[in-house]
């Protein structure tokens, strides 16, 4: 979609601000040798370009895009790219426990009048709020018009689709360990992980020791106290990792290992975090906030009952699968007396450009005094090839091996209460904040519960 130099220049622009940011992590809030600017940034990246007057915006990027606007095709790319996130925002607003009727509704009426000539009002009409408020304006250059802001925004639509298309490309792709930064780092003082860390080594996980801590917050970072660096973790949430911390706490988890970047470092013991106006963090499910789907709106089908193989040296796992009436997204759950894996195969998957992926969580569980207990846990993305995957809708023994598994998160040594003594579903959360369709196990997991009250 993009030509080499425009690509070239939205990766050089989003360095430059990581590095900025990763400064003002580091403590340093003096630089101003970069392009935006002490603050690292203000606006959205192409905006901060065009209040720069930078010659490459509007040299090459804005005649770049004129051009490409000649495309019916192109237009319609931008509208489908801001239909979607306006959708996954307005699903967001719709799920969060805390309704916010006023905004499900803008997002709706943004939705509904989603166009051409939207687009070009809205940006129009932000245009002259910048014009009357930022004391820069008045010394605005004659290509730092209206009509050109407007192209600036549709650039800024396109820097996102490209953005999101290298960030899904990067977010299951990991680097041989021993040339990344991360390893690199550590090598240099005379600590090779691959000896010292055995999750790092199997699974490229890092492990939370006496010797780290969570930084929990923006963004979310573990703390190595013996050298000056964090490491940021990657795909597991805040309100999922203060649950962890609480459960270590209260030696209920022994062992914990999350993955982390391994190409970006915080080369700092300080504390500094990101603070936004306003923030709603989702909280742990509980018996109190968790409401049961209405009768009928989750079926499920028993595939197999527990039963011992035909020489009678294992037992095979009950397996079923769980499914919204006119909808083919399922869920899988197989259990046996010490474990139990959920897997979520939607009927589109995430497609990436050799594979399908789908999410898993596998734990291992214990019985006593009549309740649940987690030993283990870890949550995993899964590789299948496209024969692969459609095969696995039916079959609940087809593997995916199209890639490495890559795991988020690994619990070991842990003794949790499936509910805890305060009403917080332990199994529930982590399903909530791993899958993208959750509501189809949590009736399943509550009833699980309820046989042994």
């Amino acid at each position: 979609m993009l030509p080499t130099e425009l690509a070239s220049y939205f990766d050089t622009l989003q360095e430059e601000r990581l590095r900025v940011s990763l400064r003002r992590l580091e403590g340093d809030f003096s630089y101003t040798g970069d392009k935006f600017g002490s603050d690292g940034g203000t606006f959205h990246l192409m905006t901060d370009c065009f209040l720069d007057d930078d010659p490459t915006l509007f040299e090459h990027a804005i005649p770049w895009l004129l051009e490409a606007l000649q495309e019916v095709t192109f237009m319609r790319s931008i509208l489908r790219f801001e239909r979607n996130r306006l959708e996954i925002e307005l699903e967001q607003l719709c799920s969060d426990l805390i309704l916010d009727s006023r905004a499900i509704e803008s997002k709706k009426r943004d939705l509904e009048n989603l166009c051409v000539e939207a687009l070009h009002k809205q940006a129009l009409h932000i245009f002259d709020d910048y014009n009357s408020t930022l004391p820069a304006a008045k010394d605005f250059s004659a290509r730092q018009c209206k009509e050109n802001f407007a192209l600036t925004r549709l650039l800024h639509i396109v820097y996102e689709i490209y953005r999101t298309d290298n960030s899904e490309k990067r977010r299951y792709t990991r680097a041989p360990q021993k040339t990344t930064r991360l390893y690199q780092y550590y090598k240099a003082a005379e600590v090779d992980l691959f000896e010292t860390d055995a999750q790092y080594s199997k699974y490229n996980l890092r492990s939370v020791t006496e010797d780290t801590q969570l930084l929990i917050g923006i963004p979310n970072r573990i703390l190595d106290s013996q050298h000056p660096v964090q490491l940021l973790i990657e795909h597991t949430p805040s309100y999922v990792l203060t649950l962890f911390e609480r459960l270590r706490s209260e030696s209920l988890i022994k062992d914990l290992a999350l993955l982390t970047c391994d190409d970006v470092l915080i080369e700092t013991k300080k504390n500094i975090f990101v603070e936004l106006g306003f923030q709603v963090t989702p909280l742990p499910l509980t018996v109190e906030n968790l409401q049961r789907q209405a009768p009928g709106e989750v079926a499920s089908t028993v595939l197999r009952t527990r039963a011992a193989t035909a020489d009678s040296k294992a037992v095979l796992p009950s397996v079923w699968t769980f499914y919204k009436h006119g909808s083919d997204d399922k869920s899988w759950c197989s259990i046996t007396d010490s474990s139990m894996t959920f897997e979520e195969i939607a009927y589109i998957p995430e497609l990436l450009a050799d594979c399908a992926v789908t999410r898993m969580i596998h734990l291992e569980y214990y019985m006593e005094g009549g309740r649940y207990f987690v030993s283990h846990i870890d949550h995993e993305f899964i590789f299948y090839t496209l024969e692969e995957f459609d095969l696995r809708a039916k079959d609940p023994y087809q593997k995916g091996n199209a890639r490495k598994r890559l795991k988020t998160f690994k619990i070991d040594h842990s003794t949790i209460p499936f509910m805890l003594d305060d009403g917080t579903l332990f199994v529930h959360t982590l399903i909530d904040a791993c899958f993208d369709k959750p509501y189809l196990l949590m009736d399943f997991l509550l009833d699980l519960l309820h046989q042994r009250d």
